[in-house]
Formats: C-alpha cells, sequence, structure tokens
C-alpha cells in the first residue's frame, strides 16, 4: 500500500531523518556482529525518498545499494535526488517493484534494509520468503517497523493509509522469521508498538529448506 500525501509530508520531515541517522541507524548498527562484515551489495525494500540509502551507505558502508518502491513517483523523487549527487554514481540502481515479487536473482544481495516498510504490505508473509529468495547464505536482513498496536487504532487511521488485516505483532514477526528459515541474532521491542530485529539467512542449505548455522 502506498503512503497518502500525509506521511510522505512526514517521512521528509528534517525531523524524522535526523532520528534516522542519530539515533535509530545506530542501534541497527549496534545488533550486527563485530567486526562487521563488508557489505557490497544492499538492497533496500520501499525507498521512499531516498533517505534510507544515505543511511545505508553512510552507516553500513555498502558498496552497491539497490533500492526499490511500489510507488512510482516515489522513485522518481528518490533517483532524482540521487542524480543530483556527486556521491551516487556509480553504485546507486533504483526500480519500481513489489516487495512481494522481487525482480532479482535469488541469493543477490548481502544485506536487505525494512524501514518501516512491511507494515504496509498486506502480504508481508510473502514479503519475507521473497526476503529470503534474494540474499545469499550469510546474508542479513535488517529490521525496524511498526506493529499491530502502533496502526490499528483510531488515531492512525485517521492519519495514514495503513492495511488493518493481518498486521503482526513482534512476536509473530520474529515466528514468520524464523518459519522462513532466518536465525535472530538480535531483536528490541518497543511496548510493542515498534521493533527492531536482525535475521540472518544460514550459510548452509539443505534441498528441502535452510537449516540452522549450529545444526
Amino acid at each position: 500500500m502506498k503512503l497518502n500525501a500525509f506521511e510522505k509530508r512526514v517521512v521528509q520531515h528534517p525531523l524524522r531523518v535526523w532520528l534516522q541517522h542519530k539515533i535509530e541507524a545506530p542501534l541497527l548498527m549496534s545488533m550486527l556482529p563485530k567486526p562487521m562484515a563488508s557489505f557490497q551489495h544492499a538492497l533496500e525494500i520501499g525507498c521512499g525518498f531516498g533517505q534510507g540509502i544515505e543511511v545505508i551507505r553512510a552507516h553500513f558502508g555498502a558498496e552497491r545499494v539497490t533500492a526499490v518502491d511500489l510507488d512510482i513517483d516515489m522513485v522518481a523523487a528518490a533517483k532524482a535526488r540521487w542524480h543530483q549527487d556527486a556521491r551516487a554514481l556509480p553504485g546507486i540502481n533504483f526500480s519500481v517493484a513489489d516487495g512481494c515479487q522481487l525482480p532479482f536473482a535469488t541469493a543477490q544481495f548481502d544485506i536487505v534494509f525494512n524501514f518501516a516498510v512491511f507494515h504496509h504490505i498486506p502480504d508481508w508473509q510473502v514479503a519475507v520468503a521473497e526476503v529470503v529468495r534474494v540474499l545469499k547464505p550469510g546474508g542479513f536482513f535488517v529490521i525496524e517497523d511498526l506493529y499491530r498496536l502502533a496502526i490499528c487504532n483510531p488515531l492512525s487511521r485517521r492519519l495514514f493509509d495503513h492495511p488493518q488485516h493481518n498486521r503482526f505483532t513482534h512476536i509473530m514477526l520474529l515466528d514468520a522469521l524464523e518459519q522462513a528459515g532466518f536465525s535472530i541474532i538480535c531483536q528490541r521491542n518497543l511496548l510493542n508498538l515498534a521493533g527492531m530485529i536482525l535475521a540472518q539467512k544460514p550459510c548452509e542449505v539443505r534441498p528441502h529448506g535452510l537449516i540452522p548455522l549450529a545444526a
């Protein structure tokens, strides 16, 4: 589901950008094992106006970033922003794409980012499966998202356009990740309103599915 006009203004607000760089990015980075791995190719699902790309490059050091969004206007805005920036080339690519049908080869990315996007996706479990598919074995899935309690309430329904059915809690998201084959490396839950999760695709793969690294 696309953002409405109000939410588009919110995600572009300087305070939102400041929070993402000064608070959220350090918290997300702190969940990664140390020393931090080198990430050659990153995928951002739901790139919006392109702020997440800067976080991925500045904080996680990804050499290449592929950014996708369902909204063609958002992709155009992000592309225009980064093509005006001398830091953008080479290494940044944009696509209009559905998180449930990612147009990429299997095992293509070292790390995938979800900056508060999956709560917009009606069939978010399908998107989780797509992330498993496009990640390389050993790759990481970095998640920060909003939960049912934050979006299925009268105030949120008045201000934003979010799906109201098949919404998830922190525990439901953790369960879906593990059922898809991920190992949970680190997780934080903020009063079941929002949370952060670092998940990893195991390095060992069997014909009938993924197995944990310790198996």
